[in-house]
Parts: structure tokens; C-alpha cells; sequence
């Protein structure tokens, strides 16, 4: 399970050698990590030999800069390796794992709800015989089911037209100059959440 992560893509050199030396002090001794996968000697050999290179290549040198990427990227391998070893010793142990100095991995948010879609609208289409249908994602929908009913919305009989991963349907052959009333539900891993409010047009 991965629970903290390197936290170096957005990070530039200068910055990724301070991320450097907070992980290998909080890792120097750390008895949660006794034999750290690179050791900590790789990590700040690899952060002094940036730190060289970055003032060489205030030169900006064409070898000197190259110098300087060569060693942003092994110390980023290196750090990246590190916390794979981290995560791996850590299992499911997120106090052991933070203690790295690496950054704790956004946890997964798991939907136990879906809320009805909003503002469902229904038009009238471009072409004959069919509704345009739209309305507002549901966070955790994977996809969405669509109701009409052809009479009555309080007692008439709904039933299911289609079903589509989009926040947007066009129902297709229905009877043209007649009003059709429509409702959306969205489905997901823990099933079929509440219908949305009911939305009325009719075909040309």
C-alpha cells in the first residue's frame, strides 16, 4: 500500500536538495528503517554532488548545466527509491511511514454516497422526434440511467430509456408535439443513488 510518496515532480533543484536533507535527517538512525534501501550515504553523496553542480552551472556552461541535470535526476531516482522501500517496510503503518520525512500519499476518498443529479434540463432537439437531456456530474458516478414516463410524472409508469457515462443524453423516437417528463439517477460502485427532480419538453 502506498502510503507516503517521493512529493518531487513539481519540485526544482534547489528545492528537491532541501526535500534531501529533511528526509535523511528524519532517516539518519530512524529505528523504523534500520537498513534503508538506498542507504542514506547514497542520498547525501548524490545531494553534495548537486549541490557542486548547481553552482557550476551558474556558469550556465553547456557541460556544467549538463552536469547539473545529470545529478537533479540521480538524486531523484535515489530519493525515489527510497520511498518505495519506505512504503514497502511500512505496510499499512502510516506513523511508521511518515516518520521518513516523505510526504503522506493523498488518501484514497471512497464514495459511499451518490447524491441525485442536479439541475436536470430537458429540450426540445434540432431533429425530429427527439429531447436533449442534461444536468450536473455526481461525484462517484460511473454512469448514469434515464427514466421517462409518458404520462402522468405522479402516477404514470417510468421506465428506463438508456443509460450513458456522460452528463448528457438525447432520447431518440419519441412521438413528435407531445410531452414526455424525465428523470436521471446516477450508478456507481455501491449502486443506483437517488433520482434527480423531474424535467419536462416534448419533441419536435
Amino acid at each position: 500500500m502506498k502510503l507516503i510518496k517521493a512529493g518531487l515532480t513539481s519540485l526544482k533543484p534547489a528545492q528537491v536538495v532541501s526535500k534531501s536533507e529533511y528526509v535523511e535527517s528524519k532517516m539518519t538512525g530512524n529505528v523504523n528503517f534500520a537498513t534503508p534501501s538506498p542507504s542514506v550515504a547514497d542520498v547525501t553523496a548524490a545531494r553534495l554532488a548537486l549541490v557542486d553542480a548547481l553552482k557550476d552551472a551558474t556558469s550556465r556552461a553547456s557541460d556544467a548545466v549538463a552536469r547539473k541535470n545529470a545529478a537533479v535526476k540521480t538524486l531523484r531516482t535515489l530519493l525515489a527509491q527510497m520511498a518505495r522501500y519506505v512504503n514497502s517496510v511500512a505496510v499499512n503503518d502510516v506513523d511508521k511511514a511518515v516518520s521518513s520525512g516523505f510526504d503522506l500519499a493523498k488518501a484514497p476518498n471512497p464514495v459511499d454516497k451518490l447524491d441525485a443529479p442536479l439541475e436536470l434540463e430537458a429540450r426540445m432537439s434540432a431533429y425530429a422526434g427527439r429531447i436533449d437531456l442534461r444536468w450536473i456530474r455526481v461525484h462517484g458516478a460511473r454512469m448514469y440511467q434515464v427514466y421517462m414516463c409518458d404520462g402522468d410524472p405522479a402516477t404514470g409508469v417510468w421506465k428506463v430509456v438508456g443509460q450513458c457515462s456522460a452528463a448528457k443524453f438525447q432520447v431518440k423516437d419519441v412521438e413528435p408535439n407531445k410531452f414526455f417528463a424525465f428523470r436521471v439517477s446516477a450508478l456507481g460502485r455501491i449502486g443506483e443513488g437517488p433520482a434527480s427532480e423531474i424535467a419536462q419538453a416534448k419533441a419536435a
